[in-house]
């Protein structure tokens, strides 16, 4: 073992990193790297077993646990100070039922891997875009993705959990099992209540093709982007479900003022390119309407993410449309860069479509009849530049959080007002009272975590 303190705790799993392990900087590192944190040690677990016996360990030695998996939390709640890390990125498991039209994968499992596996069976997925973010985080948030308007949020999918409770017990967890604790954990955020083993899903329909879709804008005016956002707002009414877009109207070093608008369209391109139509008016577009397989469609999604960043984004609900007044509003909240940063830009994330066919309090997801998210981030490349560009968001986000109406909790951002019910809405005290039960004691335990509280 690497630290005296705890040389004798072999039971634990098969690898501890300890602070002084020549791997240990390398290991507490998460994806966004504006984040630094310094864990008393990290578990890598590769059965129940091993989590159970890591939780053991904390109860005994008074430490507060995180977990992660991808370890793409944005505000680094899946790491931290004098904590044990619990994390599952080794549970790689992965098996499709034909009987029950049903996948079950270890929570270890990222987005490329979870595409990939299903690929091979002509299944498509309503998981996320990033590649390396992991699905059971992704999941336990709601899971946003360019599905999410034809199949629903990946959470909609989810049937039954294995968790780790705060005792160390593996508890199966689904509509009849601790149906409270499922109620939870879809929506309710990842590492709240537990370690997730696995995860099980409904599968869709196999499908053979569907239609990659990818407008940019290069050097727009300010009137370009204005009308670009009123014809996402109008464009979101027709209730076109096959496509669920992601865009942003971006400041970059690079190229200036642009606009991206991308995802997967549910059809074929010539049924893409009519129902897109009003978005190619808008100013000179450069359209790519090209017809791939579902698997070939998350790669190319795949291709615009880095391996890591340093960066700030905060998220918020948008319902019903922004005046003209808004809209110009949060289009000067991007105008200037904050200094030393290379990228600012707007994010827009559709909803609707089947995200709107559960009610709010059917699982912890409360925001199901919001319009869109909406975010505003800011990226840097030194890390002398972090404090600036931190300064530079908070100050925008209190305008954007003035005429929005709750947050997104898989877009974390620290300083937002009255966290929980910020992020679950009417759902916040009944997450409070599961909370108290399977975790009386706080044993998972960060900033903007669920309190075990019913105050």
């Amino acid at each position: 073992m690497c630290n005296q303190k705890y040389q004798k705790v072999d039971h634990l799993c098969n690898r501890l990193i300890l602070p002084n392990c020549p791997s240990y900087n390398r290991d507490r590192q998460i994806y966004n790297h504006s984040i630094q944190k310094y864990p008393t040690g990290i578990v890598y677990c590769k059965s129940a077993t091993d989590v159970a016996q890591a939780i053991n360990f904390a109860n005994q030695h008074q430490l507060t646990v995180r977990v992660r998996s991808g370890g793409h939390n944005y505000t680094g709640s899946c790491i931290g100070n004098n904590v044990l890390v619990i994390d599952t990125s080794h549970l790689k498991s992965k098996k499709i039922s034909k009987i029950s039209n049903t996948v079950r994968i270890g929570s270890g499992v990222n987005n490329k891997e979870l595409y990939a596996f299903l690929g091979k069976y002509g299944y498509p997925f309503p998981s996320g875009t990033c590649p390396t973010v992991g699905a059971v985080g992704l999941t336990q948030g709601g899971g946003w993705g360019h599905s999410a308007r034809m199949f629903g949020l990946a959470c909609d999918s989810l049937l039954e959990v294995e968790i780790v409770d705060a005792n160390g017990q593996l508890l199966v967890v689904n509509e009849t099992c601790h149906p409270d604790l499922f109620w939870a954990i879809r929506g309710g955020g990842g590492g709240n209540f537990g370690v997730v083993i696995s995860l099980c899903y409904r599968l869709p329909p196999k499908l053979f093709r569907v239609t990659y879709v990818d407008i940019r804008y290069s050097q727009v005016k300010e009137s370009e982007a204005h009308c670009f956002f009123e014809t996402w707002q109008k464009w979101l009414k027709q209730e076109d479900e096959r496509f669920t877009p992601n865009s942003r109207i971006f400041n970059s070093a690079q190229e200036g003022m642009g606009i991206y608008l991308r995802g997967f369209y549910y059809g074929t391109p010539d049924e893409a390119q009519a129902s897109l139509q009003p978005f190619l008016a808008v100013a000179d577009a450069e359209a790519t309407f090209e017809a791939v397989t579902f698997l070939e469609a998350t790669k190319i999604d795949a291709s615009f993410y880095p391996s890591s960043e340093q960066f700030r984004f905060a998220g918020r609900f948008a319902y019903g449309n922004f005046t003209s007044n808004q809209i110009e509003n949060i289009l000067q909240l991007v105008k200037n860069r904050a200094k030393g940063g290379t990228f600012a830009s707007v994010a827009l994330y559709a909803l609707g479509g089947k995200v709107r066919d559960i009610a709010s309090h059917k699982t912890a997801f409360f925001y199901r009849n919001a319009g869109y998210i909406i975010g505003i981030e800011t990226i840097w490349e030194h890390p002398a530049a972090k404090q600036e560009n931190i300064n530079w968001i908070f100050k925008r986000s209190q305008y954007l959080q003035s005429i929005t109406a709750g947050s997104y909790i898989n877009f974390p951002y620290l300083p937002t007002d009255h966290y929980m019910k910020a992020y679950y809405g009417c759902n916040a005290f009944r997450l409070m009272h599961v909370k108290k039960r399977y975790d009386p004691n706080n044993l998972f335990c960060f900033e903007q975590g669920i309190p075990p509280s019913c105050c």
